[in-house]
C-alpha cells in the first residue's frame, strides 16, 4: 500500500518519548496468532525502524485500533515506558478523539454512560450489556453538514448527513467510542463493525486527535495532532 510506505509524521520526540500521527489501517505491532501476510499486516513499529534506524527500540505503552488513526506515544527507554504504562494503568491520561458520524445530533453535548463486555454473539465485537464494566464517554459536536464520497466497491457518486465530534473518554473500554456513538444512534462512518448500514468509503473516521500525560516531575505533556475530518465536511 503506497499509503503506508510514506514516512509516518512525528508529533512529539524528547529523550524518552515518541509521539507518532497514526495511519488509520495500520497495526501498531504484531500479536501472537497473527499469521496474516497481506498489506493489513504493515506494523507503525515496522515503519519507524525503517525510517529511525538509529533508535534501537520503541517500548509501546498503550493500545490505538487498527482502523483508528492519530496520536500515538512510545517510550524510548525503560524508565519512560514504566512511568506511561502506570499513567495509561491509572486513567490519568487525558485522551480526545475526533470522529465524523452518521446523522446530525440534536444536542451539542452528550454524556454516555452505558457499560461494555464482549459481544456473546461475536467473536470480534464489543456490546453494551447491564453486566458490563463501566464506561463514560462526554460527546461535543463540533459542526454539522454532509460528507460527499465515491463507494469503494461501486464508484457511485454519494452524499450524507454527518455530524462532525469531539469524544472524550473517561474510561478506556475496548470500541468504548464506536459503540457509545451506535447508541446515540450515531455511528461512525466507515465503521464495518458497528453501523448497521455500512458506508463504504476509504476508512473509518476515528481519530487520536489530543492527549495529555502528567509525567510526575516535570511539566505536562501535550500534544495536539491535525484534524483529518474538518474539510471533508460540506455546509
Amino acid at each position: 500500500m503506497d499509503r503506508l510506505n510514506q514516512p509516518i509524521p512525528v508529533t512529539y520526540r524528547d529523550q524518552d518519548w515518541f509521539i507518532v500521527d497514526k495511519p488509520y489501517d495500520c497495526r501498531i505491532q504484531d500479536y501472537p496468532n497473527t499469521t496474516d501476510t497481506s498489506d493489513n499486516c504493515v506494523l507503525v513499529q515496522s515503519i519507524l525502524r525503517d525510517q529511525f534506524p538509529e533508535i534501537s527500540k520503541f517500548r509501546n505503552v498503550h493500545q490505538l485500533d487498527y482502523a483508528t488513526s492519530g496520536l500515538f506515544v512510545l517510550a524510548l527507554n525503560k524508565k519512560a515506558a514504566a512511568a506511561a504504562s502506570k499513567l495509561f494503568r491509572e486513567r490519568t491520561v487525558k485522551k480526545t478523539y475526533l470522529a465524523l458520524v452518521n446523522g446530525h445530533l440534536k444536542n451539542d453535548e452528550y454524556f454516555v454512560d452505558q457499560p461494555i463486555d464482549d459481544d456473546p454473539d461475536h467473536e470480534f465485537r464489543m456490546a453494551i450489556v447491564s453486566s458490563g464494566k463501566p464506561a463514560q464517554t462526554i460527546v461535543k459536536v463540533i459542526q454539522r453538514g454532509y460528507y460527499h464520497y465515491k463507494e469503494e466497491k461501486t464508484d457511485i457518486e454519494k452524499s450524507i448527513p454527518v455530524t462532525q465530534v469531539s469524544l472524550s473518554p473517561i474510561s478506556g473500554r475496548r470500541h468504548q467510542l464506536r459503540l457509545h456513538l451506535k447508541y446515540l444512534g450515531h455511528p461512525i462512518v466507515g465503521d464495518f463493525n458497528y453501523e448497521e448500514v455500512y458506508t463504504d468509503t476509504y476508512r473509518m473516521m476515528l481519530h487520536a486527535y489530543q492527549i495529555i500525560l502528567p509525567l510526575p516531575g516535570r511539566d505536562e505533556l501535550k500534544v495536539i495532532a491535525d484534524d483529518p475530518f474538518f474539510n471533508l465536511i460540506v455546509q
